[in-house]
């Protein structure tokens, strides 16, 4: 795998914006867009407690699904404050995603603005919020309403690995999923060759700084330091990619999860079979255009 670095910028013109990252489809760390957010100061461990420490939220750790797991089980309970003191008193691979904190405690939309400079269609219903603690991942993946992601990093740092659509086959992605379970910190070259071929982005993202991440992009991400995040999704795209997106979300999806319900082992098995067995198509292209 070969990686090179996200462009960074301290602000941009929305002109610029447009033209060299948005149309191109590449993603781009602002540092200063949240400069004038009031969250930026002011959202901190303490302040989300005091606001919905007594929330239940549900939890996921490092642990890769096995034919065995259920289907979007978290991996634990416990309350918003409880999960706020583990990540912030040492390591934790205890994760949140797509928490709609604001649906709770509707006054947090006033700590932050919507880049409308930049794009338009944004689903301003459903900002939603990422909590690790330090070294939890988030394995690699791409959006599956393929909208275009501003992620604002606050407290610590996370590492972000990011690849293009392209790289579908040989990033192993799972038939009527949107994900690949493969580490691209430390690749397997022997069990998943195809990834010797692949390339992408690397990038690291802190306390106020953000990552625009095209749609589509497939994203892996590592705190390095317990924190947080915030992302404002737009949907600004062609017709055919938000037809897209919808089959996605109400139809493989469904399909999905039904057949992990009602054929879960064979299910489980098929899949990677045929993730494999698309990488080894590839592959054998690549080497024949060699």
């Amino acid at each position: 795998m070969n990686f090179r670095n996200v462009d960074r910028v301290d602000t941009i013109s929305a002109e610029d914006f447009r033209e060299n990252y948005f149309k191109p489809r590449k993603p781009l760390i602002i540092t200063n867009l949240a400069r004038h957010w009031p969250a930026r100061d002011k959202w901190s461990p303490e302040y989300f407690k005091q606001l919905a420490g007594n929330i239940t939220v549900p939890v996921y750790d490092n642990s890769i699904p096995t034919a065995d797991s259920a289907v979007n089980a978290p991996d634990k309970v416990m309350t918003f404050g409880e999960y706020l003191d583990t990540i912030t008193s040492g390591p934790s691979d205890l994760r949140i995603f797509l928490f709609n904190i604001f649906q709770r405690v509707p006054e947090l939309c006033k700590d932050f603005d919507y880049p409308t400079e930049f794009t338009s269609g944004f689903l301003k219903k459903y900002p939603m919020m990422f909590f690790g603690g330090c070294g939890s991942k988030v394995y690699l993946h791409f959006d599956i309403d393929l909208s275009h992601v501003f992620i604002t990093q606050f407290t610590g740092r996370k590492k972000v690995i990011l690849f293009d659509q392209k790289f579908n086959s040989q990033l192993y992605k799972l038939p009527f999923m949107v994900q690949s379970y493969i580490d691209p910190e430390n690749p397997d070259y022997t069990a998943y060759p195809a990834l010797k071929h692949v390339e992408g982005y690397e990038c690291e993202i802190g306390h106020g700084e953000t990552l625009y991440m095209p749609s589509g992009i497939w994203h892996y991400m590592y705190y390095q330091e317990g924190g947080y995040a915030l992302s404002l999704r737009s949907i600004e795209n062609p017709v055919t990619t938000q037809v897209r997106g919808a089959y996605n979300l109400f139809v493989m999806r469904k399909i999905d999860d039904f057949m992990k319900k009602y054929a879960t082992r064979w299910w489980y098995n098929y899949k990677h079979q045929k993730a494999a067995k698309n990488a080894a198509e590839t592959l054998q292209q690549v080497f024949n255009a060699a």
